[in-house]
C-alpha cells in the first residue's frame, strides 16, 4: 500500500524532474538560437552532437517519466540510472533493462555517450535561460501569452512529433510487455 509520504515524495520529484526537463529542453532551444555561421565546423559538429544527443535522451527521459507517473512510481533520472544498480542486480524496470529491450541499448549508448555531461550543461543554461526572462519582465497574463507564443514559435514542429512519438512509443511498448 502506497502512504501519503510516499506519495508526496513522488509528486515532489516528478514536479522537480519536469522542471529539470522543461529546463533541458529551453538549453536546447536557446542553443538553436546561436547564429552558426561564426562558430568553428569542429565546435559546430560538438554542438550539433550536443543537441541531437540530448532530444533523444529528453524525449526518452519523458517517455520514462510520463510512464512512472502512470505507475505512481518515483522518478528515474535516466542520465543517472545505470551507475545507481550494481554488476550483480538485476535492473528494476525492464524497459531499460538492455538484454530486455532494444530502447534500453540505445538508452544506454546515450548514457554512455555523454549522457551525466551533456544533459546538465542543457539543464543548467535552460535555466539561467529561464531565470533571466523571469527576471527582465514582470509577469502579467499578457506578457505570458506572448512568451507562449515565441515558445511555440521556437520550438519547432518536426521536433515536437519525435518527441511525441518516442514518448507514445515508449508507453505503447512497456503496456505490450504488461
Amino acid at each position: 500500500m502506497v502512504t501519503k509520504n510516499q506519495i508526496f515524495k513522488g509528486f515532489l520529484g516528478h514536479l522537480v524532474l519536469f522542471f529539470v526537463n522543461f529546463c533541458v529542453l529551453v538549453g536546447v532551444i536557446e542553443s538553436l538560437q546561436v547564429p552558426f555561421d561564426n562558430i568553428p565546423i569542429l565546435n559546430l559538429f560538438i554542438l550539433g552532437y550536443m543537441i541531437g544527443h540530448t532530444l533523444l535522451l529528453l524525449s526518452v527521459q519523458l517517455g520514462v517519466q510520463i510512464l512512472e507517473l502512470i505507475r505512481i512510481r518515483l522518478p528515474t533520472v535516466l542520465p543517472y540510472y545505470y551507475f545507481r544498480i550494481d554488476d550483480e542486480e538485476a535492473i528494476p524496470i525492464p524497459l531499460l533493462d538492455p538484454t530486455k529491450s532494444k530502447l534500453a541499448v540505445i538508452t544506454l549508448l546515450l548514457v554512455i555517450g555523454g549522457g551525466p555531461l551533456i544533459y546538465p550543461i542543457f539543464a543548467i543554461y535552460g535555466f539561467f535561460a529561464v531565470y533571466a526572462h523571469l527576471i527582465a519582465v514582470v509577469l502579467t497574463p499578457q506578457i505570458i501569452t506572448e512568451y507562449f507564443g515565441i515558445f511555440l514559435n521556437w520550438m519547432p514542429p518536426f521536433i515536437g512529433i519525435i518527441i511525441l512519438f518516442i514518448i507514445i512509443s515508449i508507453i505503447i511498448i512497456e503496456f505490450r510487455h504488461i
